[in-house]
């Protein structure tokens, strides 16, 4: 397909189609001297020489600090250290692999096999890119509005749920929650002209009487408090668009293609369920590896890049095969 893809980043767009991703990744053989280090790597080991090139050698251990301490505040280190151990490990436990997200998907219950899940998946991805951007919401506020519905279908079974109607609840609540405050009213009326221009097949049960418009809105409402009971009231998400920013700028390539290829494919992988598998700096460092592949770019000569993203062979060898899925 010929059509050219672009995404809205903040006043800017790109070029770059889905179709010239796709077979660029086709055209690059597996046993590439380019491609991530095939080795099997564990999850947490560091970048080592021998990671085919892939990121620097590790840091140098840094000399133990002296043991000699007063004991008036031994204590206290020790609880801090505690606090923050067990506070490492509770957002380690807010992550699932791919095959746990699947197995887990309580959709699976009602027949709705992986392959359908992922079709509906996408469906309500474009349903809220197109729906934030007739409402000129900016990009972030997309982004967790999707991740919100990522979260809510991974305790609720699609059969059961429109998608579409928690998809258009949970724009209404990203948008309060990111401080992009929208009406009402207006999500409401966006989505009903979505609909009828972009064939998307939702809310069949509410225009065929009078007062549909009332009870699309109460509909919305309702679905707005399933979805804060169903998520526990935790709105909050974080974006790989800051990690990477801040990374490329600290290595002065803000300024660059670079950023803007990877912005967009972090966008594009929204529609993925990396952000229930992985921490934002991850998603950034696989969607920076992957826009420096496409444009030919080195990164070998940033040494310090993937110490920067704090990743590991593995984890970045995991995110660039799943973004590249999705062309």
């Amino acid at each position: 397909m010929s059509t050219r893809r672009s995404t809205i980043i903040a006043g800017r767009t790109t070029a770059a189609s889905a179709a010239d991703l796709h077979n660029h990744y086709r055209s690059i053989p597996s046993s590439s001297s380019q491609s991530i280090a095939t080795t099997s790597y564990h999850r947490d080991r560091p970048f080592a020489d021998s990671d085919a090139g892939v990121g620097p050698p590790p840091l140098k251990k840094r000399k133990k600090p002296s043991q000699h301490r007063p004991e008036e505040h031994e204590e206290g280190d020790i609880s801090r250290k505690s606090s923050a151990s067990s506070a490492s490990a509770a957002e380690d436990e807010s992550f699932m692999s791919r095959n746990e997200i699947d197995r887990r998907s309580p959709s699976r219950k009602d027949g709705i096999d992986r392959l359908l899940e992922t079709r509906l998946r996408y469906s309500y991805c474009a349903y809220l890119q197109s729906l934030g951007t007739r409402l000129q919401i900016p990009q972030t506020t997309i982004g967790t509005a999707i991740v919100l519905c990522h979260r809510f279908f991974l305790h609720r079974s699609h059969a059961s749920h429109d998608r579409f109607l928690i998809a258009t609840a949970a724009l209404f609540l990203a948008a309060k929650s990111e401080e992009t405050p929208c009406l009402l009213n207006s999500v409401l009326r966006a989505s009903c002209e979505i609909c009828q221009q972009q064939n998307f097949d939702s809310f069949p049960y509410l225009f065929c009487s009078q007062d549909w418009f009332e009870q699309y809105r109460e509909r919305v409402t309702e679905a707005e408090q399933m979805i804060l009971t169903t998520l526990d009231f935790e709105l909050e998400v974080q974006h790989p668009y800051v990690p990477l920013t801040s990374v490329l700028k600290k290595l002065g390539l803000s300024q660059t293609v670079l950023l803007n290829l990877a912005w967009n494919l972090i966008s594009e992988g929204l529609r993925s369920s990396l952000w229930l598998q992985f921490k934002p700096h991850h998603i950034a460092a696989g969607a920076a590896y992957l826009a420096a592949r496409f444009l030919n770019f080195d990164l070998s000569y940033y040494q310090s890049i993937w110490h920067e993203f704090q990743t590991t062979p593995y984890i970045l060898q995991d995110v660039v095969q799943q973004l590249k899925e999705l062309f």
